[in-house]
C-alpha cells in the first residue's frame, strides 16, 4: 500500500536522484577556466601546470593559461573529451611522473585543439617546440610503461605535434584524424610521432597538412643552419614536417597501414639510431 510514510521515502529517492542527476550534468558540461594545478614533477619536466587530473570526460576542459588540459596518472578510459587552449600539452598520459607506476589509458572520441603559445586568450602558435595535442610518456628507461589506445578522435591546430607517443611507451592510434597548421614557416610540426623506443599500432589514421617552408636546420654537428645568423643549410640538413615520423626507434616494432596521408611535407619518415649518430 501506498501510504504516508512511503510517499515520503519515495519524495526522499526522487531528490536524492535529481540531485545525482544534477551533479553528474554539472560535471559532464564544462570545466570553466580557472587557476591551474601545480606538479612537482612529470616525466617532461618539473613544475608543469595542469587544468585536470584523471578527468575521463565526457566534457570540455577549457585549459586557457595552464601548460596541460589533462594530466593523467592511472589506467583509466577517457571518452568523448574535449581539450582545448593549453599551453604544452593537451592530454598528457604519464607513467613516469611523481609516483612511478605502469598504467593503461584509453582514449576514444577525444577532441583536441589549440595547444601550444599563446598571446592572451588567442592561440598564436610560434616556433617554440612545444604544443603536443596528446602525448603518452613513460619516462627514460626504467620507468613504468605508458600503454593503451587512441581511437576515433580528432587532434588539430597544435603547434608541435598532433600525437606522440614516447619512451617505450605502447600504444595503438587508429581511426583518428590528425590535422596540421599547413604550409607555415616558423616551425616543422609532425602528425603521428613514436619516438624512443616506442611500440604499436598506426592505422587507419587521417594525417594532413604538416608542412614546413622554412629553412632552417641542423648540421652534422649539432650546431644550427639556415637561420639569418648561421650558414645556409647543406641538402638534406633543412628541418622538415612528416605525417608519420618514426623517431630513434626500430620501425619493425611499429605496424602500420591503411592511412590516409594528404598534404605533408613527407608523409612518412623513419629516423633510427644509426642515423642519429
Amino acid at each position: 500500500m501506498f501510504n504516508d510514510k512511503n510517499m515520503k521515502i519515495f519524495k526522499v529517492l526522487l531528490v536524492l536522484s535529481v540531485s545525482i542527476i544534477a551533479v553528474g550534468a554539472v560535471r559532464a558540461i564544462v570545466i570553466p577556466p580557472a587557476t591551474c594545478i601545480t606538479l612537482a614533477t612529470t616525466s617532461r619536466g618539473m613544475f608543469l601546470t595542469t587544468k585536470a587530473v584523471n578527468e575521463p570526460g565526457p566534457g570540455t576542459i577549457d585549459a586557457s593559461g595552464c601548460d596541460i588540459g589533462d594530466y593523467i596518472t592511472t589506467s583509466m578510459t577517457v571518452t568523448s573529451l574535449t581539450v582545448h587552449d593549453a599551453e604544452k600539452y593537451g592530454i598528457f598520459v604519464d607513467s613516469g611522473g611523481m609516483v612511478p607506476g605502469a598504467i593503461t589509458v584509453t582514449i576514444s572520441g577525444a577532441t583536441v585543439y589549440n595547444i601550444g603559445n599563446h598571446v592572451g586568450t588567442s592561440f598564436m602558435p610560434d616556433g617554440s617546440q612545444r604544443g603536443i595535442g596528446i602525448i603518452y610518456d613513460s619516462g627514460t628507461s626504467p620507468a613504468p610503461l605508458a600503454s593503451g589506445a587512441i581511437s576515433s578522435s580528432n587532434v588539430y591546430a597544435y603547434q608541435k605535434g598532433g600525437i606522440v607517443v614516447n619512451h617505450n611507451s605502447n600504444v595503438n592510434t587508429t581511426d583518428t584524424s590528425v590535422t596540421g597548421l599547413g604550409p607555415v614557416d616558423f616551425i616543422a610540426q609532425n602528425g603521428i610521432q613514436y619516438s624512443r623506443d616506442a611500440v604499436g599500432i598506426i592505422r587507419g589514421n587521417t594525417v594532413s597538412n604538416n608542412f614546413y617552408t622554412g629553412t632552417a636546420g641542423l648540421l652534422a654537428d649539432g650546431s644550427s643552419c639556415g637561420t639569418s645568423t648561421t650558414p645556409p643549410c647543406p641538402p638534406g640538413r633543412r628541418y622538415f614536417s612528416t605525417g608519420i615520423l618514426l623517431f630513434d626507434i626500430d620501425p619493425s616494432n611499429i605496424q602500420r597501414g591503411q592511412n590516409d596521408l594528404s598534404g605533408n611535407q613527407r608523409n612518412f619518415a623513419v629516423i633510427t639510431d644509426a642515423l642519429l649518430d
